[in-house]
């Protein structure tokens, strides 16, 4: 079966069931630490988005997250990141573009995503399913 052809739930995942240590954790925070100021702050709408998104039931955790819903969360995003570009008056980050910064979100996004679904699949559930 040709790759291109096959339809993406079908396709290998190689990194199913592989779940983060505490120190891989900590590893992840610290480089998070190191992104540069422009990134940083845009990382910080991020996760307050992410914090809003974070409850039973949500996109973030169906088992494929739709485009749609995710690019419409970095519009969201990419509209606080400009309201506070423009009520910043000194020292403010200026953004080169505004599809490099959709992209940026986009990426930070999927990002913080799979993280937080990586670290509810490792905690154990209070109740298991009832199937």
């Amino acid at each position: 079966m040709d790759y291109q052809r096959e339809p993406f739930y079908l396709r290998k995942k190689p990194f199913v069931g592989i779940h983060l240590t505490p120190m891989e954790n900590r590893d992840l925070d610290y480089a998070r630490e190191m992104y540069p100021k422009a990134f940083s702050n845009i990382q910080a709408q991020v996760e307050k988005e992410c914090d809003r998104q974070e409850f039973a039931g949500s996109m973030m955790f169906d088992e494929y997250p739709d485009r749609l819903s995710l690019r419409r969360i970095a519009n969201h995003i990419f509209d606080e990141v400009k309201k506070q570009e423009k009520t910043c008056k000194k020292n403010c980050i200026m953004y080169p573009d505004n599809q490099w910064l959709k992209d940026i979100i986009m990426v930070l996004l999927v990002n913080e995503m799979c993280r937080r679904r990586q670290k509810r699949r490792s905690c154990p559930r209070p109740f298991p399913p009832r199937w």
